[in-house]
């Protein structure tokens, strides 16, 4: 029996016992080794199969474009998305918007506004119905 044929039934066997990750897994990580990810073939991917948990966040970030589809360039956007980060939340505490008392929630909710262009002029001003969906 050749190799080829062996790995076929092992594959076959697998599907048949509800094991389908097998194939799948190999198939990611060759999506996964190209210098420039295809965010097309990833998303076809994470809609067809289950994303094996050590993946999963790495092509969700790249999906949501949170991270580029360059290799190359993933630790440097996320040191500038931390530092956005950071600076957002300083921007915060210096206009008193939060404090470190400020339940996370809250907190995201503040940034999403900031970042978005709606934070209220003032803190004390009643939450919109968007607003109290978010912190839900």
């Amino acid at each position: 029996m050749t190799e080829d044929s062996q790995r076929n039934f092992r594959s076959v066997y697998y599907e048949k016992v509800g094991f389908r990750g097998v194939e799948e897994k190999k198939s990611l990580e060759i999506l996964l080794k190209d210098d420039r990810l295809d965010t097309e073939k990833l998303c076809t991917f994470s809609q067809r199969f289950p994303l094996p948990s050590m993946y999963r966040a790495l092509v969700w970030k790249v999906l949501l474009g949170i991270l580029p589809p360059h290799h190359e360039s993933h630790a440097k956007v996320m040191m500038y998305r931390k530092e956005q980060y950071l600076d957002v939340l300083h921007a915060l505490k210096v206009v008193r918007f939060v404090s470190d008392a400020t339940p996370q929630a809250e907190v995201y909710l503040r940034m999403y506004q900031l970042e978005s262009g709606k934070l209220p002029r003032s803190p004390s001003f009643p939450l919109e119905p968007d607003d109290e969906v978010f912190l839900a």
